[in-house]
């Protein structure tokens, strides 16, 4: 489809932007009537909170692998294949969005990562400049104009602090923040989030495209996404998890595990890859595995590896659909 290709095409260049990284500590920068293409509102950002969890059952309902976590659970309690990898699935994303608990269930209590924060936050409208950002945006549909919102081109960064007794507890610092408007290549707005932890964190970046439909977009509340695409990247980039959603024609999510090392998935040793197609309308979930299929040490020759392993139809993020093992899932309703 059209709209993909330019939705993951525009999301892929902003996504390797690099930048620094509740008040706002320079104001609005002008007018929500100033639109065109020469005028971006985006200013710094220093927000502080008394804590990054996020655990009320009603912001739990907007936390990124909703969707995925109940999509993968089995139709039947008889289920075991199903039941292993709904359970690794579970405890694979904790790792990465700080879900509580970790295993055991089928549902976070809570969850604690950068991404999700800034969805609630810019979703809840409590920093000003993302509402004049977000207001800037939907005046710009309505002259037809094409707009951004940008710390990146403003050389302005976003950042969260965690305080607690009057100390900083943890720092979020996001060094992209984007909207943009193209009326002429596909009436869409896509925003883009992109986090970068500090030395000696776990998580190493976080980022994540979200493209929604303009005559839909609004400047108040949660716009409903139209496609998503999201990457967790941990442990010195040896740990990583992807997310990519569709809403809109295929009604589909794939999630998708790898990393350098092994790890156990689905009753399954040695596992490097592992991957998940759900289809919510069918109710079904398609899984695929792999493992590195290099002789020696080239699996732990990185240029090796990327040329020859996971470019190549032995890895799992490349294996075509009605080639894994299935099982028939629950249903899921009200997707976010």
């Amino acid at each position: 489809m059209a709209t993909d290709k330019t939705f993951l095409a525009l999301t892929a260049s902003l996504l390797v932007l690099v930048g620094c990284g509740g008040g706002d500590s320079n104001g609005d920068g002008g007018s929500t009537a100033d639109c065109g293409s020469q005028y971006n509102p985006a200013t710094n950002v220093l927000a502080s909170f008394s804590s990054f969890d996020v655990n009320e059952p009603e912001r739990l309902d907007y936390h990124m692998f909703r969707d995925v976590i109940a999509g993968v659970q089995p139709a039947s309690d008889g289920d075991a294949y199903g039941q292993s990898v709904a359970r690794d699935v579970f405890a694979e994303t904790a790792h990465f969005n700080g879900g509580s608990p970790s295993s055991g269930a089928s549902a976070y209590t809570s969850v604690r990562n950068p991404l999700d924060l800034i969805n609630l936050v810019i979703g809840e409208g409590t920093i000003d400049n993302f509402n004049v950002g977000r207001r800037y945006i939907s005046s710009c549909i309505d002259a037809g104009n094409a707009a951004q919102y940008s710390t990146k081109a403003n050389d302005r960064s976003v950042q969260f602090q965690e305080n607690q007794d009057d100390k900083v507890t943890d720092t979020y610092s996001y060094p992209v923040l984007t909207w943009v408007y193209t009326p002429d290549e596909a009436n869409k707005v896509i925003r883009v989030v992109r986090y970068q932890g500090q030395a000696g964190e776990s998580l190493i970046t976080a980022a994540v495209g979200v493209q929604y439909d303009d005559l839909a977009f609004t400047a108040v509340g949660f716009n409903p996404p139209e496609l998503l695409t999201a990457s967790f990247t941990a442990d010195d980039s040896e740990e990583r998890l992807g997310l990519q959603q569709d809403f809109l024609n295929s009604d589909r999510d794939e999630w998708i595990r790898s990393s350098s090392n092994t790890f156990d998935f689905a009753d399954q040793t040695g596992v490097d890859c592992a991957r998940v197609v759900l289809d919510y309308a069918e109710q079904t979930a398609e899984v695929f595995t792999s493992t590195c299929s290099l002789s020696g040490s080239d699996c732990d020759d990185p240029a090796k590896r990327e040329a020859q392993y996971t470019r190549t139809q032995d890895y799992c993020g490349n294996f075509d659909d009605g080639t894994g093992n299935s099982y028939a899932t629950q249903a899921v309703s009200g997707r976010q």
